[in-house]
């Protein structure tokens, strides 16, 4: 006796399993199904979507990998063109063969003065060079750095941006952030996910906020999403700064803080998605809830 409807999950795989996959990541239906749910919730307002899976669920980590690169590709849509500079700034030159880095000094009329930041033995035997460019070369040739940073992980990271978009530009800015809710364990495990020959950690601008507050950036640009153990963490540390915060994402975390979001969305505009493992009820969100049954039976087709 066939329990279950196969021509509805047959529907639902024609409906919600299409994915671009252009980063080549291992996928399967049902994560396709899931991963397309996540960018439903995330550009529909007022869609607060809970996905629940089973605990006995094999492929979590698979799932949690495929959800966080459909979060990267949409955060990645909030790059800004047109930086604004400011004194003081701290650039990264992209067209030397050897590693430079510039501080801004000034701006006068549209040209913009760079001098060379040196280090080590060089600041003992070398003067500073100044550079003056316009804004268009200034945006093209030179990124915005927090500190110190590899040239290659810039460049990956350009490199990603070209392959989702077609666009050869390597971003300064993201407008808004998102939040991602985890234990530290995932966002370590985002090393080992291959992208174009580098890693997640070492080729998508994130920041790790430890629930001392502590930072742990990864490329040392402005980050496009930031990773937290709690929600107590994310708004301490994030959401009281007033930093614009586009989407809140909790991956396998407890959901006993979601009644807090749901009343915090009001005030700071979030758009929420959620994959727990717990059994969960409450007023302002949509719970998914998937059975094992369910899960064999779409990957299966």
């Amino acid at each position: 006796m066939q329990l279950l409807n196969e021509k509805y999950y047959q529907e639902l795989i024609t409906k919600f399993g299409g994915n671009r996959n252009e980063l080549h990541i291992p996928c399967t239906n049902f994560i396709k199904i899931n991963t397309n749910f996540l960018e439903r919730a995330l550009t529909q307002k007022g869609l607060n979507l809970i996905i629940q899976i089973p605990a006995s669920y094999r492929e979590k980590q698979l799932l949690y990998t495929n959800l966080l690169i459909g979060l990267t590709e949409l955060q990645f849509l909030e790059a800004e063109e047109q930086p604004e500079y400011e004194k003081g700034m701290m650039l990264k030159g992209m067209n030397y063969l050897k590693r430079k880095d510039f501080e801004l000094i000034d701006i006068n009329e549209g040209t913009f003065c760079l001098r060379e930041i040196l280090k080590g033995k060089r600041k003992e035997h070398y003067s500073a060079a100044f550079v003056k460019i316009s804004y268009e070369k200034l945006k093209r040739d030179y990124v915005v750095i927090k500190k110190g940073t590899r040239k290659k992980r810039l460049e990956n990271f350009g490199k990603l941006f070209k392959q989702l978009y077609g666009i050869d530009f390597i971003p300064n800015y993201f407008k808004s952030k998102s939040i991602v809710i985890c234990k530290k364990s995932i966002w370590s495990s985002l090393s080992q996910i291959d992208l174009l020959g580098s890693n997640f950690n070492d080729i998508v601008p994130s920041t790790y906020f430890a629930k001392t507050g502590a930072e742990n950036s990864t490329v040392n640009i402005d980050p496009a999403l930031y990773f937290v153990p709690d929600y107590y963490t994310a708004f301490n540390s994030i959401l009281r700064k007033n930093i614009k915060i586009d989407n809140l994402v909790f991956i396998d975390s407890k959901p006993d803080r979601i009644p807090r979001m749901i009343m915090d969305q009001k005030d700071f505009g979030y758009n929420l998605f959620g994959v727990i493992t717990q059994t969960i009820e409450g007023e302002g969100i949509q719970v998914w809830r998937w059975l094992k049954e369910e899960i064999e039976k779409i990957n299966s087709l």
